[in-house]
C-alpha cells in the first residue's frame, strides 16, 4: 500500500479526504480475529500520506540548499559594502584591498569600476584598478618594511609574471632588495627568450619599493580579467598563497601609520 501511495498519492489524496472509509490498512488483513475499527482506518491512511508529503518537502529543501552552495564560488563584498559596490574575486584578500582603496578615495565616483551596473570587468576597469593600486603604493612607499621578506622572495624568486617592462623592472628591483641572484632566476624563467631585459641587473641605487610589490601583486590579481600572467609556471599554489598573504599584509599595515610615511 505504501508503494502505491508513493507514486499516486497526489491523485488519490483528495478522494480519500472525501471518502476515507474506502481503504483498510493492510495490517488488519493479516489478523482476521482482530475486529476492525472503522474510525482507525482513515487516521492510518492519512498518517501515511502526511509522512510522504513531509519526506518530499525535506528532500526538495536539501536539494535547494546544495544548489545554493555550489553557486557561491566567488567572494563578494564584505559587510557594509553590499549596498554601494559589487566586488567579486576568487581571493577575499583582493576584495579587502579594493575596499581599502575605495575607503581611501583612490576610486572617484565616476571611475569606480565596482558600481553595480557594471556586470563584468574589462580592460578599462582593469586599468582603473591598476592606477589606484600603483598610486596607493607610491603614497605609502615605506610600507614595504612591514611585508614578509619570505613571501616577497617566493613571489619574485620564480621569475617575473610577465615581460611587461615595468613589471620586469619591479621584479628585478625586489630581487636585488632581497639579494636574490638575478642570473639564476633568469636562467630558469620560461620567458627569458622573449624578455629584452633578461640577465640585466638593476642599477645599484634602485631599491625595492612598495609600488614594486604592488605592481607584481596586481599582475596576479588582475589575471582572471586580463590574463596578465604570461609566466604560467608562476601560477602555482605556493606563489598564489604568498601573493594572498602579501595582499592581506598591505591592508593590515596600511592602517598602522595612516598618511604618516616618513
Amino acid at each position: 500500500m505504501y508503494k502505491i501511495f508513493k507514486t499516486s498519492h497526489g491523485y488519490l489524496y483528495p478522494a480519500l479526504k472525501r471518502n476515507p472509509k474506502c481503504l483498510t490498512p493492510i495490517s488488519y488483513l493479516h489478523n482476521s480475529t482482530k475486529p476492525l475499527d472503522p474510525d482507525s482506518r482513515p487516521g492510518f491512511v492519512f498518517n501515511e500520506l502526511e509522512e510522504l508529503e513531509s519526506s518530499k518537502s525535506t528532500n526538495q529543501d536539501a536539494q535547494r540548499s546544495s544548489e545554493t552552495k555550489e553557486t557561491s564560488n566567488l567572494i563578494g563584498p564584505s559587510k557594509g559594502f553590499e549596498s554601494k559596490v559589487q566586488i567579486s574575486h576568487l581571493w577575499p584578500e583582493w576584495v579587502e584591498l579594493m575596499e581599502c582603496l575605495i575607503k581611501r578615495g583612490y576610486f572617484n565616483a565616476d571611475g569606480n569600476p565596482f558600481n553595480k551596473q557594471n556586470e563584468e570587468l574589462g580592460s578599462k576597469e582593469a586599468n582603473c584598478i591598476r592606477t589606484a593600486c600603483l598610486n596607493f603604493g607610491r603614497d605609502r612607499y615605506s610600507l614595504i618594511r612591514y611585508f614578509s621578506r619570505k613571501d616577497i622572495q617566493m613571489v619574485v624568486g620564480c621569475g617575473c609574471p610577465s615581460i611587461d617592462r615595468k613589471v620586469v623592472n619591479s621584479g628585478k628591483r625586489l630581487r636585488a632588495h632581497l639579494d636574490i641572484d638575478e642570473g639564476n632566476v633568469c636562467s630558469s624563467c620560461s620567458l627569458r627568450g622573449n624578455c629584452e631585459r633578461a640577465f640585466v641587473k638593476p642599477c645599484e641605487d634602485e631599491g625595492g619599493r612598495t609600488v614594486d610589490v604592488m605592481r607584481i601583486l596586481l599582475t596576479y590579481g588582475l589575471d582572471p580579467i586580463t590574463a596578465a600572467v604570461e609566466n604560467k609556471p608562476c601560477l602555482n599554489k605556493v606563489v598564489k598563497e604568498a601573493v594572498r598573504r602579501l595582499l592581506k599584509q598591505i591592508v593590515e599595515y596600511s592602517t598602522k601609520e595612516p598618511d604618516s610615511d616618513p
